[in-house]
């Protein structure tokens, strides 16, 4: 099967590689996440003047109108660089939910102030979970002749540090049929409270508290007709997104585990001379290249079909058992080094940590695809 990329796409990956190669070490990286919005804004606007943050939007709003495929080539080269844009969060999926505006002028405005770096949006679309896994839909909207009182909170909001926030939030009070609605916050908005805090991989986070926030409603901009719809593409975005970042955290992570063999000498020979090492390599690459296989996948089928569900969601349990493997061995095989928070790999593996529960977690999907292996 050929997943040889266009030249479009080698264009892309090209451009996006040899910006991050200039800009990226594990020092750069740390002394982004310590700025005010966990990345640094002047490699953002750069990214805006290649154009890089138009590829996501449809070519009706004024963007580049790139697939879901060219989406994962870009977040891959993210991943192997370790670079903390928040390219997924803030440009490729609430992209997804553009083209469900109802507003279309608004959307190709909003569009052009996105794309050219001026404006942000972070998502606020998860929900907490009770003990059974389930979504308890704490956010709510109630509706009304004056506008909408936004009630409630929202967990894990990724790089908080936006102009605009896409909530989504279900109408109507608690003992109502939820029915979602998606709406335009500006985090300035009294009564909106971030609480901010780190992830284990040092990327900004937030869990955002909404306290009978008074808002017109103008700020609805996909209503309960289309709202699950645009969510469920926006999830299935972000999934795709965190697969394909993650297997270039794993491309990496082999590659320093295979350069350091062959550079580390033991008694006159260099560690990989050792059969049991080499087979341990052989077994990484082997993970890696399946996970390739499975995520590369992803372009044969249309997103919202059967087949691409199925797809999607392999592709997140194929990645996650590559890193519980290649992840492992890395650590192993360099010893205390691979621990060191001076040493690139340990910030490798606690940001592909996080993209593991991104999107759904390893048993959410497996438990997905054994509900669709027994329809």
């Amino acid at each position: 099967m050929n997943f040889d990329l266009s030249e479009e796409q080698t264009l892309y990956r090209d451009t996006v590689r040899n910006f991050l190669s200039a800009r990226y070490s594990v020092q750069d990286r740390v002394r982004y996440l310590e700025q005010e919005h966990g990345y640094d804004q002047v490699s953002w606007a750069q990214l805006a003047d290649l154009g890089v943050l138009g590829l996501p939007f449809s070519s009706e709003l004024g963007g580049l109108g790139g697939t879901p495929t060219d989406v994962a080539i870009v977040q891959e080269e993210i991943g192997y660089h370790l670079a903390v844009e928040p390219f997924a969060d803030h440009i490729a999926i609430p992209a997804t939910a553009f083209d469900f505006f109802k507003d279309r002028n608004f959307a190709k405005s909003l569009t052009q102030s996105i794309v050219s770096g001026d404006k942000t949006i972070a998502l606020a679309i998860a929900e907490a979970r009770d003990n059974s896994g389930l979504h308890n839909s704490p956010c709510r909207a109630k509706t009304s002749a004056d506008g909408v009182v936004l009630t409630g909170s929202k967990p894990f909001v990724a790089y908080p540090s936006a102009d605009l926030l896409l909530v989504s939030a279900a109408v109507g009070d608690a003992t109502d049929q939820p029915t979602d609605i998606l709406l335009l916050v500006p985090t300035d908005t009294p009564g909106v409270a971030i609480n901010r805090y780190q992830l284990i991989d040092g990327t900004p986070a937030a869990t955002i508290e909404f306290a009978n926030v008074e808002l017109p409603d103008t700020t609805i901009v996909v209503g309960t007709d289309r709202a699950d719809r645009a969510i469920e593409c926006m999830v299935r975005i972000g999934a795709h997104a965190a697969v394909a970042e993650c297997l270039g955290i794993l491309r990496r992570m082999f590659e320093l585990t295979t350069g350091y063999m062959n550079n580390r000498v033991q008694f006159g020979k260099p560690l990989s001379a050792k059969q049991v090492v080499r087979h341990r390599l052989a077994e990484m690459q082997m993970h890696y290249e399946l996970a390739h296989s499975v995520v590369a996948g992803l372009g044969l089928y249309q997103a919202e079909t059967a087949q691409g569900i199925r797809q999607l969601s392999a592709a997140k349990v194929t990645t996650a058992q590559a890193f519980e493997f290649i992840g492992k061995q890395a650590i192993q095989l360099h010893g205390g080094i691979g621990l060191t928070d001076e040493y690139e790999l340990s910030h490798y593996y606690k940001r592909a940590l996080v993209l593991q529960d991104s999107y759904g977690s390893k048993r959410e999907h497996s438990l997905k695809l054994a509900r669709l292996e027994a329809a």
